[in-house]
């Protein structure tokens, strides 16, 4: 069985676990039918269903809040770290790239939602130290996990168990692997692109596994964990679907999040999917939905106007 996510696996829902979602779609609202795509599990019959509107798809039940209280309380108590990414240096030079302006000469203020420790803003912040005269930057962490210790002196953290708490103007909002875990995607994602200030920067992750899914179907999708796949459509269709003045500044297949040293097997055979989607956008321009979709993954960046 191949996993869609490298820490987790899936696991099988009864009757009193979840809630029936299939009146309108849970990210965008809209109460036009959406069809099957992939079943989830059978006997109860759960479906992930796409919505022609927005084009991600969606279960069609939704687990419980109590079971996903219960669910995420031990969500990180296998890993060795507070997060999933293999390398988050890496995965922060990465997020950079797509943001050459970023650091100024003024303190930043960055928003983490569903970071884990943190580990990602935190790098994140400490690049921006090496762009030129270090800057001040604080992070608003919103996660049920403790942060970590920055151990710079020119970053502090935040830890925030809710948007609740957070004051918006952000400079960079990080949504990095999270919006598919959210039953309710449509009020969060609004309340997270709230949390953006004028010129801010946001960057979001998330799987795209169901093209690969139908075709091989010893595919462990990770269903409660994953409840929505949102992949080039979505993203492509992401700032006119909320409304947002907002520029898409990149749109591509995700950051393989493992590595060799940790996962070769995995990291190579993500490595190898996204290629022909990488090569696709090269030849035919950048932020097209490609043609090749089975990538596993997507992620967007955008620049709020």
């Amino acid at each position: 069985m191949l996993h869609a996510s490298a820490s987790h696996s899936g696991m099988r829902l009864g009757t009193a676990d979840f809630d029936d979602a299939r009146e309108m779609c849970p990210v965008c609202h809209s109460s036009r039918p959406r069809r099957p795509v992939y079943r989830v599990q059978r006997d109860p019959d759960i479906d992930m269903l796409q919505c022609t509107t927005c084009g991600a798809a969606s279960a069609s039940h939704m687990p419980k809040p109590e079971f996903l209280r219960t669910y995420y309380a031990q969500y990180y108590s296998d890993l060795p770290q507070g997060h999933t990414l293999d390398d988050p240096s890496r995965a922060a030079r990465h997020v950079l790239r797509a943001m050459p302006d970023l650091c100024g000469s003024t303190p930043l203020r960055i928003l983490d939602f569903g970071g884990g420790d943190g580990s990602l803003a935190i790098a994140i912040a400490e690049h921006l130290q090496c762009r030129g005269k270090p800057v001040p930057v604080t992070i608003d962490l919103v996660d049920h996990s403790e942060p970590r210790d920055p151990q710079d002196t020119y970053v502090s953290i935040n830890g925030h168990r809710d948007l609740a708490s957070v004051k918006g103007g952000h400079d960079l909002v990080l949504a990095s692997a999270v919006f598919e875990h959210i039953p309710d995607a449509h009020t969060t994602i609004r309340q997270v692109v709230g949390c953006a200030g004028r010129g801010a920067y946001m960057y979001a992750r998330t799987p795209f596994i169901l093209p690969l899914a139908r075709i091989v179907r010893m595919i462990d999708i990770t269903y409660p964990e994953h409840v929505h796949d949102m992949g080039s459509v979505f993203w492509g269709r992401f700032i006119e679907t909320f409304g947002m003045r907002a520029k898409l500044v990149s749109s591509r297949p995700s950051l393989v999040e493992t590595t060799f040293a940790h996962a070769p097997a995995r990291t190579l055979l993500a490595y190898t999917l996204k290629a022909p989607s990488l090569m696709e956008q090269a030849l035919l321009g950048r932020n097209r939905a490609p043609r090749w979709k089975i990538v596993g993954g997507w992620e967007a960046v955008m620049r709020f106007e």
